[in-house]
């Protein structure tokens, strides 16, 4: 009987006391750092298209390497899409919803806008008509 009254006294006292404290909340996640970290994890493909001279290749978007910027690679083949494609490097994302695409010296090559029927679609250079397409 002892027993029994001492194990109750633990289960009423101890049980308040670890539902409360810090060790019980840290065994809970947060949605946003869990979401942050497999963001960086997955690729992103996109289609890119020349709509002038009719050729396509792929890139990929890759690990986030800052809260809006990830990294990117593109296939031997976008030289013939567009010059200087292939030295792409990184993808900032801005707040106007534009995207820059830049090489590994910082160099803008490609300024995309969210597309009408497409992903996005290139603003800057002018004479570029491109079209990302996501794949994946």
């Amino acid at each position: 009987m002892a027993i029994r009254v001492l194990i109750a006294g633990v289960a009423a006292i101890g049980g308040p006391l670890w539902w409360f404290s810090p060790a019980h909340e840290a065994a809970a996640t947060d949605p946003i750092v869990t979401a942050s970290v497999y963001r960086g994890i997955g690729q992103e493909e996109f289609t890119v298209s020349n709509m002038e001279n009719r050729t396509a290749c792929l890139i990929a978007k890759g690990m986030t390497t800052t809260p809006r910027s990830s990294m990117l690679t593109a296939g031997a083949d976008c030289d013939a899409v567009w010059p200087g494609l292939v030295q792409v490097s990184n993808w900032t994302e801005n707040d106007d919803g534009t995207v820059v695409l830049t090489d590994s010296h910082g160099e803008q090559v490609l300024t995309l806008a969210i597309g009408d029927g497409v992903d996005f679609e290139s603003l800057e250079p002018s004479n570029a008509a491109l079209a990302l397409t996501a794949i994946n």
